[in-house]
């Protein structure tokens, strides 16, 4: 699904009402949408255009992502209660409890990261923000919809103005756009901020980019073909293929981590099948098939990375020495490396198409018709904790510091002595909390101990605790 991003400064109601769902209710969202207007009369933004631009293009995007009309509504009115006088008890008096209480939700997010200070580490800036806002997803949702049209139509902004939405891209946005698994968002907003915190390097980039682009494209479309051309004719049923060209930013970590020469990612085919037994033969037709870099090739399905990726990474040498990254997975794989939580909805194989997992969210959330109780419920199975680098693991409730050491690897686990909980030293028993930082201590000796099997949660720890003492 393509969303339309396009930055038409156009606020009517035939303009807008093209965007809704067939099966949404237009009357009480055209009573919003004159409400705001009218709210916002006479209000200019930076660049001099009609203020009532911006929160239609905020409500026409959320309208694309099918999260309900309360989302929409409350996207026409994110400004309201800021901008003018209007309160929350007229909104809600007006356009009922859940909608005010989603607007609420927005002024308690900028309220909550106001006093954030971005230079910091990105963890702490990301655990505060995400955990002061999480009572309900649709509130992260429209808050970065809002914050990626303020970064497409910065141009009016002074250098001041520029810098700071930059840097507060890097350390509160784009870390919950992945969380919340806008990753198309994320993107672009990496991509903003970058151009306007290093621009000598972004005009460098640029320039080495567009004398890649023409191969790369080619490159795409070719292999595209050629990969589907192959799993039909070896009867491989029931499968995806999409490509894109790295971001900008992206590309530029790369070069950075790596040195430009060694770049074998920018441009990547991603292979989504129906069962784990089809990623291998998949990987064995395209080893077969074309010529592969060994060094390159990465197999996350058996040793998943510490935040749970999963899947196999190739990379093969196409033409005019354009090497193509090949991502194969399977559709439950994909759920959860493309939307992290979101992807403990209930799964169908298949049926997530687009952007239908945040309404599937959404819903999941929803404990009943009491909007009071928004929540996302997966915190009440799971904990969320965060290793010093600024990963995020998934934990069942009750996990200990062992749990998370074997989550990590099984080697750190094996020679775990201890751990530190939010900077403060805790035994390797301590049951965690969503939220904590942890760090696990080691020596060089192996630790393991039957004893561990009397705390421990997961089934990975106590599988490998018991393959360990031979019980």
């Amino acid at each position: 699904m393509e969303l339309d991003l396009s930055l038409e400064k156009i606020s009517t109601w035939k303009y807008f009402e093209n965007y809704l769902a067939d099966n949404s209710n237009k009357k009480t969202v055209k009573e919003v949408f004159n409400f705001a207007k009218k709210a916002h009369k006479g209000q200019r933004r930076i660049s001099g255009n009609d203020f009532f631009t911006h929160p239609v293009w905020v409500a026409k995007v959320v309208a694309q992502l099918n999260i309900g009309d309360e989302a929409i509504m409350a996207a026409l009115l994110h400004d309201v209660v800021e901008d003018t006088n209007i309160n929350l008890e007229t909104i809600a008096n007006n356009f009922g409890d859940e909608v005010a209480l989603l607007v609420n939700g927005m002024t308690e997010v900028r309220n909550n990261t106001k006093g954030i200070e971005v230079h910091k580490t990105s963890i702490e800036n990301f655990r505060h923000f995400l955990f002061s806002s999480v009572n309900d997803i649709r509130v992260l949702i429209i808050r970065l919809v809002d914050k990626l049209h303020n970064g497409l139509t910065i141009e009016s902004m002074s250098e001041t103005s520029k810098r700071n939405y930059a840097t507060r891209i890097f350390g509160i946005y784009s870390p919950v756009a992945e969380y919340v698994g806008l990753h198309y968002f994320k993107r672009i907003l990496d991509d903003i901020a970058f151009r306007i915190l290093y621009p000598e390097e972004t005009k460098n980039l640029e320039e080495w980019i567009s004398k890649q682009k023409k191969y790369e494209k080619k490159a795409l479309e070719e292999v595209s073909k050629s990969i589907e051309s192959t799993l039909n004719l070896n009867n491989i049923s029931n499968f995806e293929i999409s490509s894109r060209i790295k971001s900008l930013y992206s590309t530029y970590l790369t070069m950075k981590k790596k040195g430009k020469n060694t770049v074998k990612d920018r441009v990547g085919v991603r292979i989504i099948c129906s069962k784990l037994e089809d990623c291998y033969m998949i990987l064995g037709l395209l080893h077969s098939r074309y010529q592969y870099l060994a060094d390159e090739f990465n197999d996350y399905i058996s040793s998943p990375k510490a935040n749970g990726y999963r899947s196999l990474q190739t990379t093969v040498l196409w033409k005019n020495d354009v090497t193509v990254e090949i991502q194969i997975r399977t559709f439950e794989m994909h759920d959860f490396d493309e939307f992290g939580p979101a992807s403990h909805i209930a799964y169908k194989q298949g049926s997530n198409k687009g952007y239908e997992w945040v309404k599937d969210l959404v819903k999941w959330q929803k404990n009943d018709k009491n909007v009071s109780n928004y929540r996302i419920n997966v915190l009440d199975k799971f904990v969320y904790v965060f290793t010093p680098k600024g990963d995020t693991l998934q934990l069942p409730i009750g996990s200990t510091a062992i749990d998370f050491a074997y989550r990590v690897h099984t080697d750190i686990g094996d020679h775990c002595t201890g751990a530190m909980i939010n900077n403060k030293m805790n035994k390797i028993n301590t049951e965690l909390k969503t939220g904590d930082l942890v760090e696990i201590l080691t020596s060089k000796k192996i630790n393991v101990s039957r004893e561990w099997l009397r705390f421990v949660k997961t089934s990975w720890a106590r599988e490998h605790i018991r393959k360990i003492t031979k019980i």
